[in-house]
């Protein structure tokens, strides 16, 4: 008895140390690939995340021509509170919010004990990450922080700027480099190739990196197109869908064993807060299976296999920053996307600036509210849903897709068309629109996926009207209620054999 005993606990010991063996991530692609998407992200669908920083500044009157290092002083954002934010973000019905930690420049949106080029030492003088992070989980949502270090190594772009040649101000925009290049015209040459990041810049670029992570421990890092490359203007032509197509190619951004240590270093690090964490790049950034894949203000026209994500400009035309006049998408338009996205098997990230002082304009949290209210009606066919085999119907389509395809007024919907989600038996069919009188859904006719007799009722959220409803064999007829005032999509629910 005592040596099956003693054979058992040995076993047991053996299997506890695998265990912890396979805790631990390596800085190598095959040990990354074994990290999951956390499951509270595929359930999540909505999150909002904030552009600001130095460059927000220029969008004070007077500040127009201004160099960044110029604009450190009106970096003020006097009205910032970390509360109103967190609870607008709450409201929207984001169950995932945070700012853009790193923005453009060497300087960062947290208190850093490698710099003195962060909000707590120069501008704010406040720790904005760090009170977001307490009033955001303080409201049960997950912390995101974004890193967008792109352009702090851009002097073929702004050469002219006497700060560049200043010391000072190196680390504010990167050392010095490509001083022979007399041909760079911003964004009509592709003066993004220029040379590769210095040693030095990729040593300070990684250790700020590891000390967010390590100070905030955040629930996503999600890294802008600075960390590969792949998809930067100058790339259109030359990298498709991971294939090269060209003579000439050329990724900017971080070395591969950078990237592999910085991974491996979030992972640890959630492994040791016992936190379920994800990571998330833009396309082909990195290989394939070790986060999830983000598409730049753009939406795609099929179903995927991966869970993916898409940043969305509330800005219209896109701008990503605030500006005085400025038009935006309305709720009735993000809604349509976030059902379209969210049936596609996509998340959607929604870029919601604030104005230079730090505060929320009234005109934007209006429509917050409106896909707040909007999701407590409906939401039960957005959160914790899983596409079906059949993302949707209807005549509308996307002209463009893929990254920056919704830089120009693209998706549009109409109350013919029709995106799908499940949980469990129940099966959402979502109307991006509100239809009057009978309405056809192609795709649920008993010759379809659904069989004749699966559907067994079929309610309308925000409706307490008993719904007719008859199964064709190429069609479902649905009679909808005279006195509907429900506003923008609308979800009809449908209870299916077990």
């Amino acid at each position: 008895m005592k040596q099956i005993l003693s054979i058992t606990l040995v076993c047991i010991s053996l299997i506890g140390y695998g265990q912890k063996i396979q805790e631990t991530y390596k800085p190598t692609w095959t040990s990354l690939q074994r990290h999951e998407i956390p499951q509270w992200l595929k359930d999540a669908k909505f999150g909002i995340y904030t552009h600001f920083s130095l460059e927000s500044m220029r969008f004070i009157k007077g500040n127009e021509n201004k160099y960044q290092h110029e604009m450190i002083g009106d970096f003020k954002f006097e009205n910032f509170d970390a509360a109103e934010w967190a609870e607008l973000f709450k409201k929207s019905g984001a169950k995932f919010a945070g700012p853009v930690s790193w923005h453009g420049s060497g300087m960062v949106h947290w208190d850093s004990d490698l710099t003195q080029l962060d909000v707590v030492d120069m501008g704010p003088k406040k720790d904005i990450s760090a009170l977001l992070k307490k009033e955001i989980t303080k409201r049960n949502m997950k912390f995101i922080m974004s890193f967008h270090s792109g352009y702090w190594y851009r002097a073929a772009i702004d050469r002219d700027n006497p700060g560049r040649k200043d010391p000072n101000f190196y680390e504010l925009y990167g050392p010095p480099h490509d001083e022979d290049v007399t041909d760079a015209i911003p964004w009509e040459n592709h003066i993004e190739k220029q040379s590769k990041y210095t040693e030095e810049h990729l040593d300070l670029w990684l250790a700020k990196m590891k000390e967010a992570v390590t100070k905030y421990s955040p629930d996503i890092s999600w890294v802008d197109v600075s960390f590969g490359g792949s998809v930067r203007a100058h790339n259109i032509n030359s990298f498709k869908n991971g294939k090269v197509v060209s003579k000439e190619i050329y990724f900017s951004g971080v070395n591969e064993s950078r990237q592999r240590e910085y991974i491996s270093h979030y992972f640890n690090t959630a492994l040791k807060n016992k936190q379920d964490v994800a990571f998330v790049y833009k396309e082909h950034d990195i290989p394939p299976g070790i986060g999830m894949r983000n598409f730049e203000n753009g939406l795609i026209d099929q179903l995927t296999y991966d869970t993916w994500m898409t940043d969305i400009d509330i800005c219209q035309p896109v701008s990503w920053w605030y500006q005085e006049g400025m038009g935006i998408k309305d709720a009735n338009l993000l809604i349509d996307m976030l059902v379209d996205v969210t049936s596609k098997n996509g998340i959607l990230l929604l870029n919601v600036p604030p104005k230079p002082d730090g505060a929320f304009a009234n005109f934007i949290k209006k429509e917050l509210y409106e896909i707040g209210d909007w999701l407590e009606i409906n939401g039960e066919a957005i959160y914790g849903t899983m596409p079906w085999s059949i993302y949707g119907e209807g005549p509308s389509f996307l002209p463009n897709t893929g990254h920056y395809s919704e830089k120009k007024i693209n998706a549009s919907y109409t109350s013919k068309d029709f995106r799908f989600t499940q949980k469990d038996n129940i099966l959402y069919a979502t109307c991006l629109g509100i239809p009057k009188g009978e309405i056809t859904i192609n795709s649920l006719g008993s010759y379809g996926r659904l069989y004749a007799d699966d559907i067994l009722s079929i309610e309308l959220l925000g409706s307490d009207v008993e719904l007719k409803y008859q199964q064709k064999k190429y069609h479902l007829k649905v009679e909808m209620p005279t006195n509907f005032e429900g506003k923008y999509a609308c979800v009809f629910k449908i209870k299916r054999k077990s």
